[in-house]
This record gives C-alpha cells, structure tokens and sequence, in this order.
C-alpha cells in the first residue's frame, strides 16, 4: 500500500540533489502539492528505512502536520 508523507524540514539545509536521488532510488514518486511542499508517495514498507537514509541528510518523510508562514 502507498502512502503520502511530506518532506520535512531541516531538509533546505541539505544536499537537495542528494536528498531527491535518495527518495528516488527507494521508489518514491515526488510532486508538489498546492502549499509548493514536497509530498512523496512511497510504498508503506519502504518507508522506514528510507527515513534512515535521510536522517543522514538532515531530514525526514513524515504525515504529520507541516506548520507554514
């Protein structure tokens, strides 16, 4: 089943070209919604440890809330 996380900050302060090719190599199909945020649609069992990955990068892919300006 697919589920639609966001990226969470402190991504900005990241490699961002790293960061996408990450999601990408674990199959994550990026857009972004109507707030100009990254949503990513993931495979629920790839999740985990895609967010390992980019823990290294300073971010994480999340549901929670995202609070904006």
């Amino acid at each position: 089943m697919n589920e639609l996380v966001a990226l969470h900050e402190p991504w900005v302060t990241s490699n961002a070209s790293e960061v996408l090719e990450v999601i990408e190599s674990h199959g994550g199909q990026m857009f972004l919604d109507v707030e100009g945020l990254i949503v990513v649609e993931i495979d629920d069992g790839r999740l985990e440890q895609l967010n390992g990955e980019l823990a290294t990068q300073g971010c994480r892919l999340s549901n929670d809330l995202l609070h904006t300006l």
